[in-house]
C-alpha cells in the first residue's frame, strides 16, 4: 500500500508480533493477551506473523486461540527470512484492516494485565504518535542470582535529544493515523538478518517529528532462556548494540560523524568510571561499554553482527 492512499477512517486496536519456531511461547504470549484485552472497551484483533511456516500447527493454534476467546485474529506466513520481512508483513496486513492502533510484543514475551490499557491511556493523554513500555526479565531457576543485575536485561525509558525516545519493538503502541503518509515498507531489508532495524524506524520517526511518550505501567515480562542468562551472552548483546549503533548513526550522520563519535567514546573509556552510571558494578558497567565499543569499531571495519541468522539449505541463497 502507498502511503496516504487510503483516506478511510481507521479505528480498532491491533495486537502484531512476529514468531518463528516458538510455538510454546506464542501460546503463553496469546493467553495473556487474552487476560490483557479484558480491560479493554473494545476486543483487539490479533495479527500473527509467522517467519518460518513449516509447522502447520502454529496457524491451528492461533485459530484455536480466536475459537476459545472469541477475539479475531489474522495468521500469515511470510516465507522470506528475516525480522525486518516479518515486521514489515504486521504492518501490511494491519494497514488492510484498517487499524488506527497498532501495539507490539515479541513472542519471548508476555504482558502485564493492565499492558493495553495503559498503553492507550499514554497516547491519549500525551498525544503522543508512539508509546513505549518497560521489559523485565524473569531468570531460570539456574541463573536467579542475575536478578541483582536484571536492567541489563531490561527494556527502559531512553531519551534522544532530551525526548522521549522509543527505540524497539518489543513493547510499543503506535498511531497509525498519523503515519499515513509515511512510506512504506517501514522496516529496512539492510537491517533483516542483523536486527536493529526498528530502531532505525522509530529514530525515523523521531526526526520527522511524531512524539513519542513512555508509560511505566505498561511492562512486560521476557522469558530469559539459559541459552542467554549468562556474562558471555550479555557481553556479546553489548557488542550487538554497538555495531548496530553505528550502522544507525552512519545512515542518519555520514560515516564521518559516526566515526568521531566511536573516537570519542574510546576516550571515554578511560574515565568511564566517574560517571558512576553504574554505581553497584561500576567494573561489570566499564566492561560492557568496552565491548559497545568493540562493536561500533567493527561496524566501521565492515563487520556486521547477524543476529537472525539461519541454517543455509542446499541450493538456498543467503540474504546478507
Amino acid at each position: 500500500m502507498e502511503a496516504g492512499k487510503n483516506l478511510t477512517p481507521l479505528s480498532g486496536l491491533g495486537i502484531g508480533f512476529c514468531t518463528y519456531k516458538r510455538k510454546e511461547g506464542m501460546i503463553r504470549l496469546l493467553d495473556h493477551i487474552a487476560i490483557a484485552a479484558k480491560a479493554l472497551p473494545a476486543p483487539p484483533i490479533v495479527i500473527v506473523v509467522d517467519n518460518d511456516g513449516s509447522d502447520p500447527s502454529v496457524g491451528e493454534a492461533v485459530a484455536e486461540f480466536s475459537r476459545n476467546t472469541g477475539i479475531e485474529s489474522r495468521y500469515r506466513i511470510e516465507k522470506q527470512p528475516g525480522i525486518s520481512a516479518a515486521r514489515n508483513a504486521v504492518f501490511a496486513e494491519t494497514d488492510a484492516l484498517g487499524v488506527r492502533y497498532l501495539a507490539m510484543i515479541d513472542d519471548d514475551e508476555w504482558p502485564s494485565p493492565d499492558w493495553l490499557a495503559q498503553l492507550l491511556r499514554t497516547s491519549e493523554e500525551q498525544k503522543a504518535v508512539v508509546v513505549g513500555g518497560p521489559v523485565r526479565p524473569v531468570f531460570p531457576d539456574s541463573a536467579q542470582q542475575l536478578r541483582k543485575w536484571a536492567r541489563y536485561w531490561s527494556v527502559d525509558k531512553q531519551k534522544l535529544n532530551g525526548k522521549p525516545f522509543v527505540f524497539c519493538t518489543c513493547n510499543f503502541l503506535l498511531d497509525m493515523d498519523k503515519l499515513r503518509d509515511e512510506p512504506r515498507p517501514f522496516f529496512d531489508e539492510a537491517f533483516g538478518l542483523s536486527g536493529g532495524g526498528d530502531t532505525v524506524f522509530f529514530r525515523k520517526l523521531f526526526f520527522r517529528g511524531h512524539p513519542m511518550a513512555w508509560s511505566d505501567e505498561a511492562f512486560i515480562y521476557e522469558e530469559v532462556p539459559v541459552s542467554r542468562a549468562s556474562l558471555k551472552w550479555l557481553r556479546q548483546r553489548r557488542f550487538r548494540v554497538g555495531n548496530h549503533a553505528a550502522r544507525w548513526e552512519t545512515l542518519d550522520y555520514g560515516k564521518g560523524r559516526a566515526f568521531l563519535k566511536s573516537l570519542g567514546l574510546t576516550v571515554r573509556l578511560l574515565f568511564y568510571p566517574l560517571y558512576n552510571r553504574e554505581p553497584d558494578s561500576r567494573a561489570l558497567g566499564w566492561l560492557l561499554e568496552f565491548d559497545k565499543v568493540r562493536g561500533r569499531f567493527a561496524s566501521h571495519f565492515g563487520d556486521v553482527f547477524v543476529e537472525y541468522a539461519r541454517p543455509q539449505q542446499p541450493g538456498e541463497k543467503v540474504c546478507r
